[in-house]
């Protein structure tokens, strides 16, 4: 004998809702609206990451007319190793509506010399950059009060 039975499903509805929110905050250190040359670029750095005692990525979101939109502390590494990857500073890019990107790292060593590293990363970020279409004006190492631009270094 055989017994029909009758199920029902409820068909539930899974609704994700994820927010991303930027929180603004005041700089300890007040800088121009925007960056207008390589030696202003520089002495930027050196001032924000150049005494740090372990190597630290910071990107600088600029607009089209290079105005400052945000500045990020992507990652901190160790004495002599930082690991950033391109995800990571073109995220904080895409979320302040940038146009362009200044990437910049330290060497606590007080060698501003970039080494093998630091030039596959800096093409690794300049091809990220053109698939997005947001420029790498320049990766500035600074030490110190020290700075180098591989843009005038001839790598971008």
């Amino acid at each position: 004998m055989t017994k029909k039975v009758k199920v029902e499903w409820k068909q539930e509805v899974v609704t994700e809702i994820v927010r991303v929110k930027q929180i603004v905050m005041e700089r300890p250190i007040q800088y121009q609206d925007n960056i207008a040359s390589t030696h202003e670029a520089g002495r930027f750095g050196a001032t924000e990451i150049g005494d740090e005692a372990q190597e630290v990525v910071l990107v600088v979101i600029l607009d089209t007319k290079n105005k400052i939109n945000a500045i990020h502390r992507v990652f901190t590494g160790s004495l002599n190793t930082s690991v950033a990857h391109p995800r990571e500073i073109f995220r904080s890019a895409l979320l302040n509506n940038g146009a362009r990107i200044l990437v910049y790292h330290n060497h606590p060593s007080g060698n501003t010399e970039p080494s093998e590293a630091d030039l596959i990363f800096t093409k690794r970020m300049e091809e990220a950059g053109s698939v997005l279409g947001i420029d790498l004006l320049d990766h500035i190492i600074v030490s110190g009060k020290e700075w180098l631009s591989l843009r005038e270094y001839g790598i971008l």
